[in-house]
């Protein structure tokens, strides 16, 4: 199936670039709508809503960042520290404008399960739907967001 150009132009913005290094594909090569498309079935069937997650993802990065690079603790066993960065990234949808730099690296201690998140992250998934592709650096698996902000409860062997 053929690309419009507009679609060409996102696929360019989301790939490797000087602000983005690896860019917000990662290794994935599925076409952006279907990312975005298998995020939101996830979502779904945790029974969780972007406005929800985008609530807590912000809530977690701001209780980070107010702690001046200490450890703190967001639910039990689940600590959250941020990383502060000079300088500001675009966004790769060109009308969201730019994000300042900084992350809160969350992460679970007994399983070692971590996502990291920044401001730009969370303005992807807010806008756009967009938890980034398979491989990023900076992507926000819907079920481990959700799993370790202790939005839903999981199952044993479960994300």
């Amino acid at each position: 199936m053929k690309r419009s150009p507009a679609e060409d132009e996102l696929i360019q913005c989301l790939g490797p670039s000087k602000f983005s290094a690896q860019g917000f594909l990662g290794h994935d090569s599925r076409p952006v709508d279907e990312i975005i498309s298998a995020d939101q079935r996830k979502l779904d069937r945790l029974g969780i809503s972007i406005k929800t997650l985008v609530d807590s993802l912000k809530a977690v990065y701001q209780q980070a960042q107010q702690a001046h690079g200490a450890e703190i603790q967001i639910k039990p066993g689940v600590y959250v520290v941020f990383f502060e960065s000079r300088g500001r990234v675009p966004s790769p949808f060109k009308t969201d404008g730019v994000f300042e730099k900084g992350e809160a690296a969350v992460r679970e201690k007994e399983t070692g399960q971590q996502m990291i998140i920044t401001q730009l992250g969370i303005a992807l998934i807010e806008r756009h739907h967009f938890f980034q592709g398979l491989g990023s650096r900076y992507r926000m698996d819907p079920e481990v967001a959700v799993r370790l902000l202790g939005l839903a409860s999981f199952k044993e062997g479960a994300p």
